[in-house]
């Protein structure tokens, strides 16, 4: 694989991660802020919402629908193999953007590693 081609890669799954855990880190900060203007506890509110937003994170690192799937799945019937590592590579970027941002959450609000 030449430096060019693995440039553009790393380039992608960095964009991919960040993505993801922007949404699941932007998201649970801002429930919390909403959660303390309306009288309700923001730490636990933090905490539930960083669950709840890991697979959207995913999906919106992904591009927003599950194409990426759906690309898998066409790719798988014409034969070509290496299209498929390349999203699965992606996917694997994203979740784990997604995990650590949730991961990150549970750390701020109680202190102790998940």
């Amino acid at each position: 694989m030449s430096k060019m081609l693995l440039g553009h890669l790393v380039k992608d799954m960095s964009t991919y991660f960040f993505v993801a855990f922007g949404i699941v880190l932007g998201g649970s900060i801002l429930g919390g802020i909403a959660a303390l203007l309306t009288r309700q506890p923001p730490f636990h509110t933090m905490y539930e919402l960083a669950f709840k937003l890991k697979i959207w994170g995913m999906v919106g690192a992904l591009g927003g629908t599950f194409d990426s799937f759906m690309q898998i799945e066409r790719i798988f019937q014409e034969g070509d193999m290496s299209p498929v590592i390349k999203q699965i590579i992606f996917i694997v970027s994203a979740f784990i953007g997604a995990d650590t941002g949730t991961r990150l959450i549970h750390w701020l609000v109680h202190g102790d590693p998940i």
